[in-house]
C-alpha cells in the first residue's frame, strides 16, 4: 500500500489565523495573481497527513520535529512553450488531469478519464500520469494533451507513481515503492530499457536529464531533504536540509540556477503550520522563503522565462479550496 494507505488519512491545515487576503504583507513584491476558479472546478493541492509508520520509506514530506507531514504528488505541471498549464481536478470522487490556458481566462478540458494520483507534462506534448488500476496497483500510463483520451500503459504489476518525462524526450522518471522503500526508476521508452537509479522520490531531472536530477529523501531524523544526484558517476549531492523543516516537490529553473521547493513552515499570523515555497541555489546556497501566507502553498513550477512561479494555494478561500495561482520571481 506504501504511501497511499498512509495518505488515506487527511486533516486540515488549520484554522485559527487564516486569512482571506490573496497575499500578506511579506508577500508584497510578489505580484500574486489567481488563475482558476474554485467554483468552476476543484483543484487538488497537498495536504497535511496522519503521521506515517516507517517515515523513512515513504514518500510522504515531513518534519519530525514541527510534527507536519504532507503529500507530495505532483498536481501541477506546464507545458514546455508556458502557453498551458495543467492540474487536477475532482468529481464523482475521481482526481483527473484539466488542461486550460496559462492565464487568468479561458475553460478548461478534461484529459484523462481515470483516477489520477499525480502527473506531469512532458516535452513531447504528452501527460506522464499516475494511475489507479485496483489491488492496491498503481501504473504509468501518458496520454495527449491536446487531442483525445487514448492512453499508452508504460509501466504494470508494481507500484508506481510520480512520473517525470526528461527532456530529451525518451528518459521516463519515475518513483517505485516495494519492500526496501522507495526508489527512482528510468524507463527508456524507446527500447523498454529500465535502469534503477537511486534511492528517494520526487524526481526532477537535470539538463537533458540523461545523468542528474534533483530527489527527496527522508532522513533518519525525520525530515525530508533536497539531494542533487548524478547516477552516472555515483556522486549524491545534500543541498537543502533543516531540522527545523522539511522540504519537497523541487523545481529546476529553466537557466538551471534555482530551485523551488516546497516547505513546512509556521505563519506569523496566527502561527499556523502550513505549507510555503522557498527557492535555493542549485548548489545550495542563498536560501530563501518566498510565500508567508497561513495557508498552504504548494507544488511549485516555473514559467518558461524563469520570471514567475506557479502553484497551487488554498489561500482567499473560505472553505480552503485550492486554487492555481501565479507569482513573480525577482531574485
Amino acid at each position: 500500500m506504501g504511501i497511499f494507505a498512509a495518505f488515506a488519512a487527511v486533516m486540515s491545515c488549520g484554522g485559527a489565523g487564516i486569512t482571506l487576503d490573496s497575499y500578506v504583507a511579506e508577500e508584497s513584491g510578489l505580484s500574486i495573481q489567481k488563475i482558476t476558479d474554485e467554483s468552476k472546478n476543484s483543484v487538488v493541492g497537498n495536504t497535511f497527513t496522519s503521521t506515517p509508520m516507517n517515515f523513512g520509506r515513504t514518500s510522504i514530506g515531513g518534519c519530525k520535529k514541527q510534527g507536519m507531514y504532507w503529500g507530495t504528488g505532483k498536481v501541477l505541471s506546464i507545458a514546455p512553450d508556458g502557453q498551458d498549464l495543467a492540474y487536477l481536478t475532482v468529481s464523482n470522487k475521481q482526481r483527473n488531469v484539466m488542461v486550460r490556458k496559462a492565464t487568468a481566462a479561458g475553460t478548461s478540458t478534461q484529459r484523462t478519464f481515470r483516477d489520477v494520483y499525480d502527473f506531469s507534462y512532458g516535452p513531447d506534448g504528452n501527460i506522464y500520469f499516475t494511475d489507479y488500476v485496483g489491488n492496491y496497483k498503481w501504473q504509468i500510463h501518458s496520454v495527449s494533451a491536446k487531442a483525445g483520451s487514448v492512453m499508452r500503459q508504460l509501466t504494470s504489476n508494481n507500484n508506481d507513481d510520480n512520473p517525470v518525462m526528461a527532456k530529451n524526450g525518451h528518459s521516463l522518471y519515475f518513483t517505485r515503492h516495494d519492500n526496501s522503500g522507495v526508489a527512482i526508476w528510468c524507463l527508456d521508452i524507446n527500447d523498454g530499457t529500465l535502469t534503477f537509479c537511486a534511492k528517494g522520490y520526487n524526481v526532477c531531472p537535470i539538463g537533458e536529464g540523461d545523468s542528474e536530477f534533483l530527489c527527496v529523501r527522508n532522513s533518519d531524523e525525520g525530515v525530508s531533504q533536497i539531494w542533487h544526484v548524478n547516477f552516472v558517476t555515483g556522486i549524491e549531492t545534500l543541498i537543502l536540509a533543516d531540522k527545523e523543516r522539511g522540504f519537497s516537490n523541487p523545481a529546476i529553473s529553466p537557466d538551471g540556477k534555482w530551485v523551488a521547493v516546497q516547505g513546512s513552515s509556521k505563519s506569523s499570523a496566527g502561527k499556523v503550520k502550513n505549507l510555503d515555497i522557498f527557492a535555493v541555489r542549485i548548489d545550495g546556497s542563498q536560501f530563501v522563503q518566498l510565500t508567508y501566507h497561513p495557508a498552504i502553498d504548494c507544488n511549485p513550477v516555473w514559467g518558461p522565462d524563469g520570471k514567475s512561479l506557479y502553484f497551487i494555494s488554498s489561500r482567499a478561500s473560505k472553505d480552503k479550496s485550492f486554487n492555481v495561482w501565479k507569482m513573480r520571481f525577482n531574485l
